[in-house]
């Protein structure tokens, strides 16, 4: 079963997702649709891990130990 909701989003945003929807050939509520699945199966761990990723590499630039950059390089991110 499906509901119709009504929600605001950036006009960026919108654009992207109906150039998306263009290219793929599917409806801008399917890609809505697995974009959340996707969000709620991974949760907010992810963006905990992308945060930490970019505050590694950002805070510290060029002064990482070679231990840290091995770590980070073998851990995958976007894949858990």
């Amino acid at each position: 079963m499906k509901t119709k909701i009504g929600t605001i989003l950036d006009e960026e945003l919108v654009k992207k997702l109906k150039e998306r929807s263009n290219r793929e050939d599917r409806s801008m509520s399917d890609i809505l649709h697995e974009a959340l699945q996707g969000y709620f199966q991974k949760g907010p761990r992810q963006r905990e891990l992308r945060l930490a990723a970019v505050d590694n590499f950002c805070s510290k630039p060029f002064n990482l130990p070679d231990q840290e950059i091995q770590k980070l390089l073998v851990e995958e991110y976007f894949e858990q």
